[in-house]
């Protein structure tokens, strides 16, 4: 599968760098785009980040799914930025696969595209989601085309959780004992 990650400055470190590691190691395709129109961008701890490409070089047609993760930067800069709302928009309405994050399920939420379906979010952002079912005990939530999840603890499991949206629960059970060594 070919996968859209959106990075900002402030995104949570491990939700992005382990997702992304995930994925890679199951076979996916993972292009990393800036929405802060230049390729190097500042995570939440370590210095820069150097990302694959800028988002007005994509083309998001030819994406299966977005990936969104969290940190300040989901809720600092991310709601400012028009791109976001329009690339949650386009893979939400096309059917295609919106997961997020920590905070960045907040996005997805206030378009109302989680209205009457369960998600998980870090705790304080579920008031932003519109009419969806708060799962606030659950670490990775699917719900049709979204895959929430809680927080940077839960990185690891959304990656597989990603990973098994696409190619099925045996190929997620490989992947997952290839990450336990075993």
């Amino acid at each position: 599968m070919k996968l859209l990650m959106l990075f900002v400055d402030g995104f949570e470190d491990t939700e992005a760098i382990a997702t992304l590691d995930v994925l890679k190691r199951g076979g996916d395709t993972v292009t990393t785009v800036s929405l802060m129109n230049r390729e190097y961008i500042n995570p939440k701890y370590i210095k820069e980040v150097k990302v694959d490409t800028l988002v007005n070089n994509i083309n998001k047609e030819e994406y299966d799914g977005l990936i969104i993760p969290g940190g300040p930067g989901s809720f600092k800069i991310m709601p400012l930025i028009k791109e976001v709302e329009q690339l949650i928009r386009y893979f939400a309405t096309s059917n295609k696969l919106v997961a997020s994050i920590c905070a960045a399920p907040h996005l997805v939420g206030k378009l109302g595209y989680l209205k009457g379906r369960d998600f998980t979010c870090h705790p304080g952002f579920e008031d932003q989601v519109i009419g969806g079912h708060y799962l606030r005990n659950k670490g990775v939530v699917i719900s049709d085309n979204f895959i929430t999840a809680k927080s940077m603890y839960y990185s690891i499991a959304f990656g597989l959780a990603i990973h098994e949206y696409f190619h099925g629960e045996e190929s997620k059970n490989a992947l997952e004992r290839a990450l336990q060594g075993e």
